[in-house]
């Protein structure tokens, strides 16, 4: 289903601000044009009640008798005054009415109450009072007072207020609308920036909002920082499979080669048949030595695998000497005792008690892997040392181990790549045939894994010496 495009922010905003502003001005201009009435006529009322009570006074002081001069309404041509008896019968009237009669009610006269009337075509308030003498009514006094000016007034005010209320409307809404379109123009642009971030995958770009610091620039301050961390999560996964087009690329070429002379042995086996059991005998070996290097590169593998993955391990409290003595014992025990010269313990005493938070396998594993690199480099003649030292190089709470050998040595530019997979130097490709260049890779995840690190030094010809340290384990 296709959704109807909704109007712009700024549409509706200026929309909502029109009608508002619509609805105060129509409030106030009704508010002032009702106040401006209920005063106006309000004060035609009083005046009325006001000329009636006095009437009534004067009438009250002259036994009843209301003095001629006090009908004189000359000076207010809208107001009129008029005396009739107690029957009704008109008596004397102002000069301003010209023969005519107010409308007159005894009991509207009774009740006290404004009327509003109409004498032919001029609307008139009305107000009666009674006259008494000697306790008894002798007549009335009509006062009334035409509204004529206040209507005036009002179609005046109103003539000036319906077309100022939509002119002010007009102003006001087209204001609103320059100042909502302002507003909202830092937003246009950053649908834009947006939109073509989004359009050429250019993680790089930022919006760099150039506004002040009020809500939209720190919204563009956060789509900023949001589009920095999908750079960096987008460089990440480049790296990761580049890392892994690599690695495959590595592992199908190091597989290639054993499985290549295994099935030409295994079709020189098959020509040969048993006529040559020195030669069967020869070539299973050669087979046998291949499917080891292949297990012990599928084993490597997998904890590179397992390293990669950030697999978790158990950690322990682990005496280290105890850890690098089974390590010696057990790559002597495996043979490497018999192609390299003598192993020689020269300070693990001094770290016996050390105490590191590891995985003993791990750790032991890190140690073979030095251990095996000093026995295939270092002729039978040399000499492999493993030395211990507590606070390495001035750095408290920390214990190192240094495997050394006076083997073949690294060249100054192969030190850099030892530690990357597969990378092999050309001396060590030159003295053992069987290396995979994983080694010292696994090697140095396992002592970062550990909090540690691993610092070679070396020069050609003259043997390699490879310091690991670790934190040791605090008393809490």
């Amino acid at each position: 289903m296709r959704l109807r495009p909704s109007p712009y922010i700024r549409t509706r905003l200026a929309a909502w601000f029109i009608l508002i502003v619509a609805v105060v001005l129509a409030t106030f201009s009704f508010a002032v044009y009702q106040l401006t009435r209920y005063n106006s006529l309000g004060e035609v009322q009083r005046d009325v009640r006001q000329r009636a009570t006095l009437l009534a006074a004067a009438a009250a002081a002259n036994h009843g008798e209301v003095p001629a001069q006090a009908l004189d309404t000359e000076g207010a041509p809208d107001v009129f005054a008029q005396i009739v008896d107690a029957s009704g019968t008109v008596q004397r009237s102002s000069a301003s009415l010209a023969g005519r009669r107010l409308p007159f009610s005894t009991a509207t006269v009774g009740a006290g109450q404004v009327q509003e009337v109409r004498l032919g075509e001029v609307p008139l308030y009305v107000f009666g009072r009674r006259l008494l003498a000697d306790g008894r009514v002798r007549g009335y006094v009509l006062v009334a007072r035409s509204p004529r000016s206040v209507y005036l007034a009002l179609s005046r005010l109103r003539r000036v207020l319906y077309p100022g209320t939509a002119l002010a409307l007009a102003l006001a809404g087209g204001a609103g609308w320059l100042l909502t379109r302002r507003a909202m123009r830092p937003l246009e642009h950053l649908d834009r920036t947006a939109a073509e971030i989004a359009a050429t995958g250019d993680h790089t770009r930022r919006l760099r909002h150039r506004g002040p610091h009020d809500e939209i620039g720190r919204l563009a301050a956060t789509i900023d920082g949001m589009l920095a961390s999908l750079e960096d999560a987008h460089r990440q996964v480049q790296e990761a499979n580049e890392a892994q087009r690599r690695f495959l690329a590595d592992v199908s070429h190091e597989l290639r080669t054993p499985l290549t002379i295994m099935l030409s042995s295994l079709d020189l086996l098959a020509r040969v048949g048993t006529s040559d059991p020195e030669f069967n005998k020869t070539t299973l070996q050669d087979m046998r030595a291949e499917v080891t290097r292949m297990a012990r590169m599928v084993s490597q593998l997998l904890i590179m695998a397992r390293s990669d993955a950030d697999a978790a391990i158990s950690y322990q409290p682990v005496l280290l000497a105890d850890v690098v003595a089974d390590a010696c014992r057990r790559e002597w025990a495996n043979g490497a005792g018999g192609r390299a010269a003598d192993l020689v313990d020269r300070g693990l005493g001094a770290i016996g008690e050390a105490v590191v938070r590891g995985n003993p396998d791990y750790l032991e594993q890190l140690f073979l892997i030095l251990l095996d690199n000093a026995a295939k480099y270092t002729p039978p003649s040399g000499l492999i040392e493993v030395r211990g030292h507590l606070d390495p190089l001035g750095a408290p709470e920390r214990v190192a181990v240094t495997v050394a050998d006076t083997g073949i040595g690294i060249s100054a530019n192969d030190l850099p790549h030892i530690f990357d997979r597969f990378y092999r130097a050309e001396s060590a490709r030159a003295h053992a045939r069987d290396g995979m260049g994983l080694g010292l890779a696994i090697a140095r995840h396992i002592a970062e894994q550990h909090g540690g690190r691993i610092h070679v030094e070396s020069t050609l010809g003259h043997g390699a010496s490879f310091t690991v340290t670790l934190p040791l384990l605090s008393p809490g």
